[in-house]
């Protein structure tokens, strides 16, 4: 089990963690479901790829709903991207096949682990997790959809990918900057559960 580290606390530390994680993947085409503002472009711009964003409002080069399925033939690109985006879907079993569907050679997936210590604090002291859960007044425009631990995730996505003739090359934890000493990455290895914040994976098609 690897421990990636964030270069730093920000989302730009974070998608350049996952570009520097998988080097063998960058190459062709690559489609970054979720893809917000499209960051991850930014921290790609300096390798030998075709970009394309896919999201359910611009600023994406093409906008739809995962769950409804997207717009693109089988095998349409190299590397299909989706960083913490699954857990925003109700379909979270039909999402994750879109994105093997559409992937030519490697799937990239991260999730988040809702049974972290920073999480169990927060249900201990009555807080809510995040604006992306709770039970909000106003309907948000916005949630995440499910709670789950590292090994549900790595469980996941080692039978999802199974399912659709992938298999996961390269794994691990992404944990922030202030737990990238050696005693913290060990740690996180032996208790995910409990100190990873997210599960990060890079699945291969099966030849």
């Amino acid at each position: 089990m690897n421990c990636f580290v964030c270069d730093n606390k920000d989302e730009n530390g974070k998608l350049s963690t996952v570009v520097k994680a998988f080097p063998e993947a960058w190459k062709g085409s690559v489609l970054d479901v979720g893809c917000r503002t499209k960051q991850l472009k930014t921290s790609l711009m300096h390798l030998p790829i075709n970009y394309c964003g896919f999201d359910l409002f611009p600023p994406a080069d093409v906008t739809g709903n995962l769950e409804k399925g997207m717009p693109f033939q089988d095998a349409s690109f190299d590397v299909v991207v989706a960083l913490d985006v699954l857990e925003h879907t109700d379909n979270i079993h039909k999402s994750v096949n879109e994105l093997f569907r559409v992937a030519k050679k490697y799937v990239i997936i991260n999730l988040p682990n809702t049974y972290e210590f920073k999480c169990r604090l927060k249900f201990l002291a009555g807080k809510n997790l995040s604006g992306k859960y709770g039970l909000p007044i106003d309907a948000p425009t916005d949630r995440h959809r499910w709670l789950f631990s590292f090994n549900e995730a790595f469980n996941f996505t080692h039978a999802m990918g199974n399912r659709q003739n992938f298999e996961v090359k390269k794994e691990g934890c992404l944990v922030g900057p202030n737990r990238g000493g050696f005693i913290g990455r060990v740690m996180t290895r032996q208790l995910p559960d409990l100190l990873a914040p997210w599960y990060l994976a890079l699945l291969e098609r099966k030849s």
